[in-house]
């Protein structure tokens, strides 16, 4: 505990804090935070494949990044253009994130944000992009819908419930369904989805993911 606030009031000039440490959810938080720290959890520095692939379809414009981790896609969409603001409950994430935001000169057009996501208040209607990766918590999907402009695009890639069949210890109350992310936003323009690991051999090569690109219908 003390360690995690001598953490948080070492990155409080960079990141910006929401909540106090017992409104976010404790345990994720530490068990994350001691990943990251033991040199664990996600830490590539490029971007998603699904992400840079259909980069093309997107204009510059306010991007929000889910559980953005250490800011390997914030920092692509800024490079790009984007004002991005990057959200993560882990205080050693998203310090080493800010630093990389500063090596790749663009941490004066991202700001990363410590907070519990199920917590925080999204504005609406207020982001061109929405962007989440290898995480999926439904309470989250009518916020998420409401934050994006219209015209705007929610690109989204996490792990479905095939990945069980290689990490049986996972919760399957965070790993999509068939079919669900489709559902969720089936009412937009779906421009790109995909289901993998029903019908292929879970190698390194292959990950159990589901992952779609979709547009929010304009207003009028």
């Amino acid at each position: 505990m003390e360690h995690e606030r001598d953490l948080l009031d070492e990155i409080a000039q960079h990141v910006r804090v929401i909540g106090d440490l017992d409104d976010v959810e404790r345990n994720s938080r530490l068990h994350w935070n001691a990943r990251y720290a033991a040199g664990g959890g996600p830490r590539k520095t490029t971007p998603h494949p699904w992400l840079v692939h259909h980069f093309w379809r997107l204009r510059p414009g306010r991007a929000l990044d889910i559980a953005c981790g250490m800011g390997r896609d914030s920092i692509f969409l800024a490079r790009r253009g984007f004002r991005v603001h990057g959200i993560d409950f882990s205080a050693v994430a998203l310090s080493e994130a800010q630093r990389r935001a500063r090596a790749a000169d663009v941490s004066d057009r991202v700001s990363f944000i410590l907070a519990d996501l199920t917590a925080f208040a999204f504005p609406r209607e207020h982001y061109d992009l929405v962007i989440c990766f290898s995480y999926w918590e439904p309470k989250l999907k009518a916020t998420l819908r409401e934050a994006v402009k219209p015209g705007g695009f929610i690109i989204y890639e996490t792990f479905n419930v095939w990945w069980k069949w290689t990490r049986p210890e996972v919760e399957e109350r965070f790993l999509l369904q068939p079919g669900e992310l489709l559902n969720w936003l089936k009412d937009w323009h779906v421009w790109a989805y995909r289901e993998v690991g029903s019908d292929l051999p879970l190698t390194r090569g292959h990950k159990a993911v589901s992952s779609i690109v979709a547009q929010k219908p304009r207003s009028g």
